[in-house]
């Protein structure tokens, strides 16, 4: 499997995760605190996964 898949797996899994546990503990709003955590978590991920980028082309002067 690779890192992608195995990064979207483990989000998910941990989503799941959570919503269990916070059902117990916060009722209602278990829900929408779960899917602000795993939009924490995607982030990021796809930013480790992503790497550093330059912000510009080679060749192309970078502002200051």
């Amino acid at each position: 499997m690779n890192k992608v898949a195995a990064a979207v797996v483990g989000m998910f899994t941990v989503g799941a995760g959570m919503m269990t546990v916070l059902g117990s503990v916060m009722g209602a709003y278990a829900e929408p605190v779960t899917l602000a955590m795993m939009g924490v978590a995607l982030f990021a991920s796809s930013s480790v996964l992503g790497g550093a980028k330059d912000a510009a082309p080679a060749g192309v002067a970078k502002e200051a």
